[in-house]
């Protein structure tokens, strides 16, 4: 059969099955093989991602807690948040006075629920500063973003007075 073929021919004929073979043992080998490479790459840049998973977990839980110590706890109540200061206010007891601390004005957007609390002392500058360090530093269940002296003059004797005014704020995340 093949005697009859001239070597052309029969070289042509092989470079045709050669083709026909490459193309059928790369369908039913080289393909799978390839298919499964690449599965095996995207597979470990999962298992990266998992594995690097409890890592950003834990930079999550730190930024909270950078974040609850700038804008304060959150306060199941805005009235606990009002006691506290009045508490706090209390324990301070160096010389300055509590002239006001108005109610609570809540203003909310399409995240958080926003409490502010505005409280007006009285007293020496050196004692006004004092309470406001304090309730700076030490009071975790609101933040301080308004601080405001003024002096006003007292009708009846006719004499300046020195006052603070604190503004407090508090955030609710919406649920």
């Amino acid at each position: 059969m093949f005697e009859n073929l001239s070597f052309k021919k029969k070289f042509i004929a092989l470079i045709a099955l050669l083709v026909v073979l490459g193309i059928t043992a790369y369908k039913r080998s080289f393909s799978i093989t390839l298919d499964a490479r690449s599965n095996l790459k995207a597979s470990k840049l999962k298992l990266a991602e998992v594995s690097n998973s409890q890592h950003k977990i834990m930079a999550l839980k730190t930024e909270v807690a950078y974040l609850d110590k700038i804008i304060g706890k959150e306060a199941a109540n805005a009235d606990i948040v009002q006691q506290e200061i009045l508490n706090t206010f209390n324990s301070i007891s160096n010389g300055s006075e509590l002239v006001e601390l108005e109610e609570v004005h809540a203003a909310n957007n399409d995240y958080f629920n926003i409490y502010s609390n505005r409280l007006i002392l009285s007293g020496s500058f050196k004692n006004l500063l004092e309470a406001t360090y304090h309730y700076e530093t030490d009071f975790d269940y609101s933040r301080v973003v308004s601080l405001k002296f003024y002096i006003e003059r007292v009708p009846r004797t006719k004499r300046k007075k020195l006052f603070e005014q604190l503004i407090f704020q508090n955030y609710e995340k919406i649920k």
